[in-house]
């Protein structure tokens, strides 16, 4: 466990309030600007920005910080619209500023202050050069006019999600099925209209255009419309290979899991989905009751990294798990791709398909 988190364990709320307190004394016009409500959204939300910047410390990741702070400044940009967004820059930059100097009373050593230091000075370059005035892409989505039969797929499933039209959605698979075998293929429908949906949604969200109710409402129409191609994915040939996936820790984020399961049946593969948010004990028992030959673990939120990671360690110290190949995705490893090799990860990938070409060689 690192310096900060011990923090967090035994002293969150203190530190917390510190850093509470001191940016209401540093600026005493957010007193009259926060009702309470804003106030205790502001307190939640120092937590969250100090476990976002340990995984960052503890990992030597500078674009998991960055990323965090270009997605924090947007989002805040377009939740406090009665705010202007000079303003909500300043009291971010005041806000990294403080938590420098706050943690400078932690006692944390040297070396830990300095890493500290070089990414809260990201966080402020990062928030001084965010473009607040950019045009919302939320509506701005327009029909295809491409050729590409599967981009006009893509683009006619995601406008229709966003304006919350089941209907719609389920024509345009509907649509895709119709010219299998010619144009589109069923991986084609995973890999260039759901997944690359589920990639643009999350975008949506992190630069504050859609709320987490529209996420989670496209989140769970895109399952349903997944479910009922079902049928077509689990009737298929099967070899004797198997791969058990899920999510680890408290990552709840699991359509990118989801959509990498059927990728695996489409390609013979039998496959064990446990879901989200499986604690590595209960990975360590499914493992030896369903003795997969490649367990995949998915990851989006980077603060779940840790998680993972203790996951990772645990199948590959117990005797009955530790020959088991490891495979592990999802955007968190996208801003830390050095971690799969330093945990013994056996691949990291993006998507089924490259997971099911690495596995025909190696498995």
């Amino acid at each position: 466990m690192s310096l900060l988190f011990e923090v967090i364990d035994n002293k969150k709320e203190k530190l917390a309030q510190k850093i509470f307190e001191r940016q209401f004394e540093y600026d005493k016009k957010l007193d009259d600007e926060y009702n309470d409500y804003r106030k205790s959204k502001m307190y939640r939300d120092i937590k969250y920005n100090l476990e976002s910047l340990e995984v960052a410390i503890k990992y030597d990741a500078n674009k998991v910080f960055e990323d965090y702070a270009l997605w924090l400044v947007k989002f805040l940009s377009n939740r406090m619209m009665d705010f202007p967004k000079k303003r909500i820059k300043e009291q971010m930059i005041d806000h990294y500023r403080i938590i420098s100097e706050e943690l400078k009373e932690e006692n944390l050593g040297r070396d830990y202050l300095q890493k500290a230091q070089i990414h809260l000075e990201n966080a402020i370059k990062i928030t001084e050069e965010a473009d607040l005035e950019e045009e919302s892409v939320k509506k701005a989505i327009g029909f295809s006019s491409s050729e590409n039969l599967l981009e006009g797929l893509s683009i006619r499933f995601l406008n229709s999600l966003l304006q919350a039209d089941r209907e719609e959605a389920q024509k345009v698979i509907e649509d895709a099925l119709d010219n299998l075998d010619n144009d589109v293929s069923l991986e084609d429908i995973y890999l260039g209209i759901f997944q690359k949906t589920m990639i643009r949604v999350g975008e949506l969200w992190h630069s504050g255009d859609i709320m987490v109710d529209e996420e989670h409402y496209i989140t769970s129409m895109v399952q349903s419309i997944m479910m009922q191609l079902w049928p077509k994915i689990f009737d298929g040939k099967k070899t004797d290979r198997k791969i058990m996936v899920c999510t680890a820790g408290n990552e709840l984020h699991e359509m990118g899991g989801r959509i990498l399961c059927d990728l695996m049946e489409i390609k013979g593969w039998n496959t064990v989905y446990l879901g989200a948010a499986v604690p590595a004990v209960n990975i360590i028992s499914a493992i030896k009751k369903h003795k997969p030959d490649l367990v995949g673990l998915s990851v989006t939120m980077p603060i779940y990294l840790e998680q993972c990671e203790r996951a990772v360690k645990k199948i590959r110290t117990n005797d009955s798990t530790k020959n088991v190949k490891i495979a592990v995705g999802g955007r968190a490893f996208s801003l830390a791709p050095h971690l799969p090799a330093e945990w013994g990860v056996d691949v990291s990938v993006n998507n089924g398909i490259e997971l099911n070409e690495w596995a025909e060689r190696y498995i």
